[in-house]
């Protein structure tokens, strides 16, 4: 058994994917695109499989059930291109909006129309296709490898037509169109913030989340994707996919593909990708203010209903207790405005003492005489 992930951190780790993955979609139900609930719903796919193969095989090779490795197989190469797909429909999304023209979003019941059905064919017709595909130009049914489970195997001119090739053009136009709109939003930040604080539908800071979702197949997917493709085609008739006694299925253990260090690289980023993604997407999506509003109120469900209550701060309790001394410059502004308090004060009481003083000895004398 390879020790580099001791069991159980493997499916530990994959199960809390699968969480991460899911948690925001439900606080953002009708706020977030189809492109974005159908990255968050592949990564789960992904995490949820290796979760469970990883719990059956963690120390063995066995065929256990044979049924659940034809299935999870085809989810896996579903994952794999849906997850691109995902990516290169939000990268199309967000560089129709850089053009910071109208005309270029869907503004007519039809256009909208078009665009969805443009964006589920590639999110979910796609890798469907390719799932099915699968069945004809796969070598063997499938490979069992110990700690990571089931795996599909891939090993012809064809199977690298129907599986390698739309996954690359997938991830190759997403890398043209993700840098291209990421360096318009930044030169022109004044123009999109005007725009997108207009836009009803998305808001400057939805356009960064999404562009950091979208980078992601640029960042992690594509180059990992050439070094495999390049790598099996290089390894040509050393393949052990080339015995003509190839049984319909393959049986790997630990021991054995734990001598090569590229197999140990790809089996391990098997393990761990969908995990990576989903945190990825849970530190983007998850950590808002109003999704934190809805895991307080979830938080906080169960003892409400016994009378408990969530403790709010009031503003007295919001206010420090510390006293700062005052620099030198409040100090001196503070003094002048005492001694100019003061002058005030000082002059507003001598003209007060002035009206008020009683009349003198002398205007009584002659205000009296009369009356003598």
């Amino acid at each position: 058994m390879y020790d580099l992930t001791p069991y159980p951190i493997t499916p530990i780790g994959n199960f809390l994917g699968f969480i991460l993955a899911l948690l925001p979609l439900f606080s953002q139900i009708r706020k977030l695109s189809i492109a974005i609930w159908g990255y968050a719903l592949w990564v789960a796919v992904g995490d949820i499989t290796t979760f469970v193969n990883t719990i059956i095989w963690h120390d063995n090779e066995v065929v256990v059930v044979p049924v659940w490795c034809d299935i999870v197989t085809k989810l896996q190469l579903g994952a794999s291109i849906g997850i691109r797909s995902c990516a290169l429909v939000l990268c199309i999304r967000l560089f129709r909006i850089t053009r910071l023209r109208p005309s270029s979003l869907e503004t007519t019941k039809r256009e909208r129309n078009t665009a969805l059905a443009f964006e589920l064919i590639l999110i979910i017709a796609l890798p469907v296709l390719v799932m099915a595909l699968d069945i004809i130009i796969q070598p063997v049914r499938f490979e069992i490898l110990q700690e990571e489970g089931c795996a599909y195997v891939e090993y012809s001119y064809v199977g690298y037509i129907i599986y390698y090739a739309p996954g690359f053009i997938l991830s190759l136009i997403s890398a043209l169109l993700a840098p291209w709109t990421l360096r318009t939003f930044f030169r022109h930040r004044k123009e999109m913030g005007e725009y997108l604080s207009s836009n009803q539908d998305i808001t400057t800071n939805k356009y960064k989340r999404l562009m950091a979702i979208a980078l992601l197949d640029t960042i992690f997917n594509l180059p990992v994707l050439i070094i495999i493709l390049v790598a099996s085609i290089a390894s040509g008739k050393n393949s052990p996919l080339n015995s003509p006694y190839l049984s319909t299925i393959l049986q790997t253990s630990a021991s054995s593909w734990s001598t090569s260090g590229w197999t140990v690289f790809d089996v391990k980023w098997d393990e761990w990708l969908y995990v990576l993604h989903a945190v990825i997407f849970f530190s983007v999506f998850g950590t808002t203010p109003e999704v934190r509003h809805y895991y307080r109120l979830a938080l906080w469900f169960v003892p409400e209903r016994f009378g408990y209550k969530q403790h709010r701060a009031s503003v007295e309790e919001t206010v420090s207790d510390l006293v700062f001394e005052p620099s030198a410059t409040q100090r001196v502004g503070r003094l002048s405005s005492e001694v100019r308090r003061r002058g005030t004060l000082s002059s507003l009481e001598t003209t007060l003492s002035v009206s008020s003083t009683p009349p003198s000895a002398g205007k009584s004398s002659i205000s009296d005489g009369p009356a003598n």
